[in-house]
């Protein structure tokens, strides 16, 4: 990513600038801060506004710096304070708990104020949800496999919905003697248990976590439902993105297949 004097200036920064593996690769490290470009910047300043409002106990989250405009983005960047930590494949059960301290402390963030994102995984979310309609375009073989899916479950009239984190299995980060770092945060309006069966479906299909960990969520219909519609909306996404290229999406069936098969 080109960073001008400009921005770095407007974060209070100087220093090398140091490109960071992981995520979209799109972000760099100068000094003790993270940079990374935004698309949607109404969206990001509402998530790390989030984010610094939070006080994580059990957990971390790299907090935001302000320009000196008083925004989190400046030229299209935002900007957070560097944390240590490395990306751990499985570790499913401490996830987990990570992830419901996480949705405790974002329990008291009013979903009111959420500004909708429209991205590839906001339309997964939505899919997952019945919310919205198949993109026309995709071939009959991949709408079939998703309606299947869909028909396998219902919209009830209540869910206990609010903001949780959509993508935490490979954004939970240890470090020896210092509490797990939680990172990208990655919000959407659904139930708690959503999040956690997306967790737990990542870890097995992504990470090499064995199918029967499924097994941590609690076995009733609701975590069931929420595990399918976890399929659905990565399923929804891997179709989105593959334009037209589809060899994609039937890895990413094949990888999900195994706890669809578990949980019938």
């Amino acid at each position: 990513m080109g960073l001008s004097e400009e921005i770095l200036h407007s974060f209070n920064l100087s220093g090398d600038i140091v490109a960071l593996e992981g995520g979209q690769n799109t972000s760099v490290r100068v000094s003790n801060a993270v940079l990374k470009p935004v698309d949607d910047v109404k969206h990001c300043e509402w998530l790390l506004n989030v984010m610094h409002q939070i006080n994580p106990q059990g957990y971390r989250v790299s907090k935001p710096i302000r320009s000196k405009y008083g925004t989190f983005v400046s030229k299209g960047v935002a900007c957070t304070h560097y944390e240590t930590g490395q990306d751990m494949k499985g570790r499913v059960e401490e996830k987990l708990q990570v992830s419901r301290l996480l949705h405790r402390d974002l329990s008291t963030v009013a979903t009111m104020d959420y500004p909708p994102a429209d991205n590839p995984w906001s339309k997964g979310h939505r899919i997952a949800w019945q919310l919205d309609e198949l993109p026309r375009e995709l071939p009959k073989e991949i709408k079939l496999c998703l309606i299947d899916l869909l028909g396998r479950v219902s919209l009830k009239k209540r869910y206990k919905v609010q903001i949780v984190h959509s993508d935490l299995s490979g954004n939970i980060l240890f470090d020896q003697g210092l509490s797990p770092l939680v990172i990208d945060f990655s919000p959407t309006i659904a139930p708690v248990e959503y999040a956690e069966a997306i967790l737990v479906c990542d870890c097995i299909a992504w990470q090499g976590s064995e199918v029967s960990e499924i097994a941590l969520l609690p076995v009733d219909e609701r975590y069931r439902e929420m595990i399918i519609r976890a399929i659905i909306f990565r399923l929804a996404v891997s179709a989105i993105l593959s334009k037209g290229d589809y060899i994609q999406f039937y890895e990413e069936y094949r990888a999900f297949k195994p706890i669809i098969e578990y949980i019938d």
